[in-house]
C-alpha cells in the first residue's frame, strides 16, 4: 500500500489536519533521543479519541501494517522507532487526566500526558509523579 492510500485512510478517521505523510513529519517520528538509527515511518496520525484509536488498529491490523505509539518523542532507548514502517501514532492529542484517586496516590491519564503538565494538574491535590 502507498503512502497516498495510507494517508486517505488515515484522514478519514481523524480528519486531514490530523494525518500525514510529509517528509517533515515522517522524519521527525523516525527517530528518537537515543543513539539508534532512524527509520521513517510511512505515516504519522495524531487520534484524539479513543474510537480513533481503535479505528485506526482496525485498519493497520487487517492490512498487516505496522504500528508504533508516540508519547513525546523522548525515549532514550530507541523504543518508538518504526524500525518497519508503517504508521506512527502520536498521542499528543490525548493528554487529558481521566481520573484523580488521591486516597491511593494514583492518576489515570491518556498516554499523551506530559509530566510536567500532569505535575501542574496534580499540585490542585497536593500531589506529584516522580519519575524513576
Amino acid at each position: 500500500m502507498t503512502h497516498p492510500a495510507y494517508l486517505s485512510v488515515l484522514q478519514a478517521i481523524v480528519g486531514s489536519a490530523h494525518a500525514s505523510a510529509t517528509a517533515v513529519d515522517r522524519t521527525q517520528h523516525g527517530r528518537d533521543q537515543s543513539a539508534h538509527p532512524a527509520h521513517l515511518p510511512d505515516a504519522v496520525v495524531w487520534p484524539a479519541t479513543t474510537a480513533e484509536v481503535s479505528a485506526i488498529l482496525r485498519y493497520a491490523n487487517e492490512h498487516h501494517i505496522p504500528i508504533v505509539g508516540w508519547g513525546a518523542g523522548t525515549s532514550i532507548e530507541g523504543n518508538p522507532i518504526p524500525v518497519r514502517g508503517g504508521i506512527v501514532v502520536n498521542f499528543s492529542r490525548m493528554n487529558q487526566i481521566l481520573a484523580v484517586h488521591e486516597a491511593d496516590f494514583q492518576v489515570t491519564v491518556q498516554p499523551g500526558m506530559l509530566y510536567k503538565d500532569m505535575n501542574k494538574r496534580l499540585a490542585r491535590h497536593g500531589l506529584f509523579f516522580p519519575p524513576d
